[in-house]
């Protein structure tokens, strides 16, 4: 097999990967929002082996690209939808880390309003700083 129609062939995979990974996202998204911890934590793992896979595949496009000359547009095509599957992997990534950054500052403004240090710092008896164990907090899911 010559090495234009490898590199087409790996660029197809890659494709194929990112194509899964964003379905994998998707589903990723809905986890969070569905608080289905199980879910999430199937869905990261399958996403980690496409990201294994893809890096590989990368890996082997890159060495292949080294001896390669001359440009294709079919190839010139390819990268371009490969790119733009991560550009959009990419910003999925940004909106839940964004999210999960926000809700975890919301939860914590609530906890510290919630739970504030009643007394002042406590020191051991060799004057080191010792850290106040929190009150137990009872909430009413009923509301």
């Amino acid at each position: 097999m010559d090495s234009k129609t490898t590199y087409k062939q790996i660029l197809n995979e890659e494709d194929a990967v990112l194509a899964e990974v964003l379905e994998k996202q998707q589903e990723l998204r809905a986890a969070v929002n569905a608080k289905d911890w199980t879910q999430l934590m199937k869905v990261i793992s399958v996403i980690n082996l496409d990201m294994d896979t893809f890096n590989h595949l990368d890996e082997e496009r890159m060495n292949l690209a080294v001896s390669m000359k001359g440009d294709d547009d079919e190839i010139l095509d390819l990268i371009a939808r490969v790119r733009g599957k991560l550009v959009r992997c990419r910003t999925e990534n940004k909106a839940l880390s964004d999210y999960i950054n926000i809700t975890r500052n919301f939860v914590q403004g609530i906890i510290d309003t919630a739970l504030p240090n009643s007394r002042a710092k406590v020191y051991s008896r060799s004057g080191g700083f010792v850290q106040e164990q929190p009150h137990s907090v009872v909430l009413n899911t009923l509301l």
